[in-house]
C-alpha cells in the first residue's frame, strides 16, 4: 500500500520529516502514520497536524510508497536516511533531502534545497529541476561525504558539490557552482554544463569528467590526451537513464589532468 502526504498549509517554521521512510510506514494504516512525530520549529508535533494522511496515491509515475504533495519547500528531510523502497515528491523539498539514504530511491519532480544526499551511502536520487549547495558533500567536521549511491540532477548544482566524495557516482546535466569535488577521495562526478571554479580544489584520487572546459586550481597539470574505454559504457547508461548528452560524448579522446598536485596529485580530470 502507498501512502500520500499533502500538506495542510505551507509554514515559514521548518518541517522536519527525516525518520518518516517506507521501512518505517510499512504495514502502517493511515491513521497510525498521522501519529508518528516530526520535528516543527523547536517542537515534537504528530504527523498528521501538518500532512493529510490517505493511501490514494494517484500521481506518481509509478506507484511510490510515499508520496508527498503540496508546498513541501521548508519541508527538510524528505527521504532521509531511508535503506528502501520508493520516495515520490510532487514540488520542490527543503534542505537535506536524502541525506544518510542506504538504498531504495527517491525522485523529487522540481527542486531541492542544500545538502541533497549529504553523506548518503546507497541509493539513487533523481532531481528534476535544480539543486542547491553540497549536494553529496560531507557535514562540516566530518571527514565522509557521499560514500556510495548515485545522484542525478537534470537541472542546476550550486557550490561544493561532492565535497569529501568517497564513492558513488554524480551527474548533473546542467552547471555547477564552485569548488565541485573539492576535496575528493573517490568515486566519479560528471558535469555536462558550466563549471565554476576552483574544480577539484585538494582532492586526493577519483574521476571528474567535463564536457565544457573547468577552470582548474593551478596545482593540476595537463597528463596528456587518450582514449578512455569505460567512457562509451557511461554514456550509454547515461543515455538509458534520460540523460542528454552533448554531441559525441564519450566517443573521441579526452584531455586528461591531474591534481590536485598539493595533495598527491592523484585524481583525474578528463575534458572533452
Amino acid at each position: 500500500m502507498g501512502l500520500k502526504l499533502t500538506l495542510r498549509a505551507a509554514s515559514p517554521i521548518p518541517l522536519e520529516v527525516d525518520g518518516i521512510t517506507p521501512e518505517r510506514v510499512a504495514g502502517l494504516s493511515p491513521l497510525d502514520v498521522a501519529k508518528l512525530p516530526v520535528q516543527h520549529g523547536n517542537r515534537s508535533e504528530p504527523l498528521g497536524e501538518h500532512f493529510a494522511v490517505t493511501d490514494r496515491v494517484t500521481t506518481a509515475p509509478r506507484r511510490a510508497d510515499i508520496q508527498f504533495a503540496g508546498d513541501t519547500r521548508a519541508v527538510k528531510g524528505i527521504g532521509a536516511g531511508m535503506a528502501g523502497g520508493f520516495v515520490y515528491v510532487e514540488g520542490h523539498v527543503g534542505m537535506h533531502a536524502g541525506a544518510g539514504m542506504a538504498g531504495g530511491e527517491l525522485v523529487i519532480d522540481s527542486g531541492a534545497g542544500d545538502w541533497l544526499g549529504a553523506e548518503m551511502a546507497g541509493g539513487e536520487i533523481e532531481v528534476r529541476g535544480s539543486a542547491g549547495d553540497q549536494v553529496g558533500a560531507a557535514y562540516r567536521g566530518s571527514r565522509r561525504g557521499m560514500t556510495g549511491g548515485s545522484i542525478f540532477i537534470r537541472g542546476n548544482a550550486g557550490d561544493e558539490l561532492g565535497l569529501l566524495m568517497r564513492r558513488g557516482l554524480i551527474v548533473v546535466q546542467g552547471g555547477c557552482g564552485e569548488f565541485a569535488a573539492a576535496s575528493m577521495i573517490a568515486g566519479t562526478v560528471v558535469l555536462l554544463g558550466k563549471v565554476g571554479g576552483r574544480l577539484g580544489a585538494g582532492m586526493t584520487r577519483g574521476t571528474v569528467v567535463c564536457a565544457a572546459e573547468p577552470r582548474l586550481p593551478v596545482s593540476f597539470r595537463l597528463a596528456g590526451e587518450y582514449r578512455p574505454t569505460f567512457l562509451p559504457l557511461y554514456a550509454a547508461e547515461l543515455r538509458r537513464l534520460g540523460v542528454t548528452l552533448p554531441p559525441g560524448f564519450g566517443a573521441g579522446p579526452v584531455r586528461c589532468y591531474r591534481g590536485d598536485l598539493l595533495t598527491g596529485g592523484r585524481g583525474e580530470v578528463l575534458v572533452m
